[in-house]
């Protein structure tokens, strides 16, 4: 997990040409990754791994993808086994995992240990499950208490918001990316919440499309279920809590009460955070945003706008959209993003990126679907 990472071009410009694999190569956030990596020009997709779906083809589990992965030269199969010599073909490989919570880092790392024996080129990790979010072990249990511990991993992989944490990721050979209720509130608060001195209770109602909870239909969570209805789940108990608390600055809580309510939309993509936040002095709406802009001006997936974001103009795009307001000590900040590319996928190529030097926005730079 610590082997030396392959060389990064400085620019994109003189680009390594990024051998990609995917883990768990049939669920959303997977098809969601092979869909932005068809616009990604120095990206190609060489082996994707499904224990329950090997030698099937990439259109049996993603239709929409016909034409993509599945033509000429470009045929790709799913197999029970990453290929580690094509990964490491043009010495600048990725793995992506897309696995479950609880699976996802065991099989990430058993990935590395089979690379290191065969002494070929580490791939960059980027792990999309929350197994290895938390650094804090003791959180890690309260939160996933399904996932093993991995100490020494733990602290090999770097939190992936770039908005916050943009120098460590271009570094990193590991990355844990974030949640995508967590992506939301943690760009919503972080203009203020990062700042030592702010403390109190902060109150954070998420909402999010069934899409996020992935592709096996439940009862409390398959999209029939959620049609003409609305309800909150695990509040004041949800597993992104700890990561945006560390994300701020504070896993511990002691600056920040977090109360995190998450609720359940009927719509299939799309997340919407309301954050709520007294301040210990005055601030006016101006200054607020103002101070966002700022925070935020050398982020181009993070755009401030007036009123109220909308799922609409996010929806299919690696942008998060937030507005704020205040009255006296009271500030509401608002933020939509797509919880399958801004909150999974979209990320984690903002993430692959900055690890091998090119421009965070490279194969990303699109606008939402509007309407959807």
């Amino acid at each position: 997990m610590t082997t030396a990472m392959p060389a990064c071009a400085a620019d994109s410009g003189d680009a390594p040409a990024i051998h990609v694999g995917i883990l768990g190569a049939t669920g959303y956030g997977a098809g969601e990754l092979l869909r932005l990596l068809t616009q990604h020009p120095h990206a190609r997709v060489v082996t994707l791994v499904s224990s329950s779906a090997a030698g099937s083809t990439v259109t049996a589990s993603h239709p929409h993808l016909r034409g993509f992965y599945d033509a000429g030269d470009a045929a790709i199969r799913l197999a029970a086994e990453a290929d580690l010599d094509a990964l490491s073909a043009s010495g600048a490989g990725v793995v992506f995992s897309a696995l479950p919570h609880g699976e996802s880092a065991a099989a990430l790392v058993e990935l590395a240990k089979r690379a290191e024996s065969r002494r070929l080129p580490p791939p960059r990790l980027i792990d999309l499950s929350g197994d290895l979010r938390l650094r804090d072990l003791d959180s890690h249990r309260r939160f996933y208490p399904e996932s093993p511990d991995l100490p020494e991993q733990r602290s090999a992989f770097e939190y992936g918001m770039p908005e916050l944490f943009r120098e460590r990721i271009r570094g990193a050979q590991c990355i844990a990316n974030p949640g995508c209720l967590a992506s939301a509130a943690i760009l919503a608060g972080a203009p203020l919440l990062t700042d030592e001195r702010v403390r109190g209770d902060v109150v954070v109602d998420a909402m999010t499309g069934s899409s996020g909870s992935g592709r096996t239909p439940r009862d409390t969570t398959h999209h029939p279920t959620r049609h003409s209805d609305f309800r909150a789940y695990k509040p004041l108990a949800h597993q992104h809590e700890g990561e945006i608390l560390q994300a701020w600055g504070d896993p511990a809580g002691r600056r920040v009460q977090l109360g995190f309510v998450a609720h359940s939309m009927a719509v299939s993509r799309g997340v919407f955070v309301t954050l709520h936040l007294s301040l210990s002095e005055p601030i006016s709406a101006a200054d607020l945003e103002a101070r966002y802009r700022a925070f935020y001006a050398g982020s181009p997936f993070v755009r401030i706008v007036q009123g109220t974001p909308t799922l609409q103009d996010v929806v299919g795009s690696n942008f998060c959209d937030i507005a704020v307001t205040a009255r006296g000590r009271q500030v509401v900040a608002l933020a939509a993003l797509d919880n399958l590319v801004k909150g999974m996928a979209g990320a984690a190529i903002q993430n692959m990126n900055l690890m091998f030097g090119l421009p965070e926005q490279t194969g990303l730079w699109t606008p939402a679907l509007r309407p959807v």
